[in-house]
């Protein structure tokens, strides 16, 4: 039997540009100044975290010191604000960040996202994109969400640490952008997925783009609190994703960063289908593989049963003994016979190779019956008339036995 294998690569694009803090003339006293933290325990967001929780009294002040210290201590990067791919994932644009303490928008966002969540405090990153002085930004951004008792609030650390100015961080920290309701920052901040607006009546695309603010309330109620709870507890993957998809394509698509966050998430969801595909696939070929060696084993349990006949069931085994043999071959062929039932038979990659195996086992089935056949005889026959059995005694061409 030929066995089946089966490999598929996918590739998923996502397309992203960091935004970046535009200068703003600001009134705000500056926020507090950071707690010194050691440098041994801002090396990674688990120890960061570790330090604050160790340091901090409730969640609230947890958050506060946190804030604090990234819009402090966290330089805005302007070396790397275009380079897309500059971070390969989320742990590594916090760890990043913490190494040499200047991040882009992904970094402080994952950066604060990491150490609240290894505390235990609820939160969420949040991909968007943004409006300085009523118009909209030409970059995507990130930022987190927090939920303190029982209330979620909003949180830029990159846009709370300061602004770029003729491509120079100029570090200005400020309360603007930390603990802030969901209804004042969709004034500013977009979330690609409206679920994250964490609003009652979720803005619509066009709507923020115009300043039209009045048309959400006259829509029904959105629950997204029990939507939140259901998307943080989905334990299925591709169903997340495809609502991700279905809530940013009901929002509107008014402009490329929503585009390139729309495709990044249906090859998202186009990728796990493949590799769930993929997966039944090679679960189909491995089934098949096993009934394969099944019929393998039942062969040479065959051919050892024939070559013991051969030598007329020498040495001698117990007329049970006998039995299990030709016993063990039948059920080793129904195991491998039950090992395709379930098998898709329209499969391109199996069809064939499940055809010549179901062909090879009704051949040898055959010729077990007729085994098993000769054995029943064999036990009822008297000692002494065994042997003849084993010749082929015929009269004017008929068998005699």
């Amino acid at each position: 039997m030929r066995s089946v294998y089966l490999l598929l690569a996918v590739m998923i694009f996502a397309i992203s540009t960091y935004a970046q803090p535009k200068e703003r003339v600001s009134s705000e006293r500056p926020v507090p100044a950071a707690m010194t933290i050691p440098a041994d325990d801002c090396r990674t967001p688990v120890t960061l975290s570790h330090y604050l929780s160790a340091h901090t009294t409730s969640q609230r002040e947890f958050v506060r010191q946190l804030y604090s210290w990234i819009v402090w201590i966290i330089s805005y990067d302007v070396t790397n604000m275009y380079k897309p791919d500059y971070y390969k994932d989320t742990l590594d644009a916090a760890n990043k960040t913490l190494a040499t303490k200047a991040g882009v928008c992904q970094g402080y966002a994952n950066l604060y996202y990491l150490t609240c969540k290894e505390a235990g405090i609820p939160v969420q990153l949040i991909g968007g994109y943004t409006k300085t002085q009523g118009r909209i930004d030409n970059a995507s951004h990130a930022w987190v969400a927090v939920r303190l008792d029982t209330t979620w609030y909003m949180t830029d650390p990159t846009w709370g640490a300061g602004v770029v100015n003729n491509n120079k961080f100029l570090r200005k920290p400020v309360e603007s952008y930390y603990l802030v309701s969901p209804a004042a920052f969709i004034r500013t901040h977009m979330p690609f997925d409206p679920l994250w607006q964490l609003l009652d009546h979720p803005v619509r695309n066009e709507e923020f783009r115009d300043n039209n603010w009045a048309a959400a309330a006259g829509r029904g109620v959105y629950n997204y609190k029990d939507s939140v709870a259901a998307y943080n507890n989905m334990g299925d993957d591709l169903l997340k994703y495809r609502l991700v998809v279905s809530r940013i394509e009901g929002a509107g698509i008014t402009n490329q960063m929503i585009s390139h966050e729309l495709m990044y998430f249906k090859n998202l969801v186009r990728f796990i289908e493949d590799n769930r595909k993929v997966a039944a696939q090679n679960r189909q070929i491995d089934d098949f593989n096993t009934s394969s060696s099944k019929y393998n084993r039942a062969v040479n349990l065959f051919n050892d049963f024939v070559q013991y006949k051969n030598n007329q069931f020498r040495p001698a085994k117990s007329d049970q003994e006998i039995k299990d043999m030709v016993a063990a071959i039948s059920k080793k062929l129904a195991e491998s016979r039950n090992g395709l039932a379930g098998l898709d038979r329209n499969e391109p990659a199996l069809k064939r190779n499940i055809a010549e195996l179901e062909e090879s086992l009704a051949g040898l089935e055959k010729r077990v019956v007729e085994e098993q056949a000769f054995v029943e005889k064999y036990v009822k026959t008297g000692k002494l008339f065994r042997k003849s059995l084993f010749y082929k005694t015929t009269w004017m061409g008929i068998p005699l036995n």
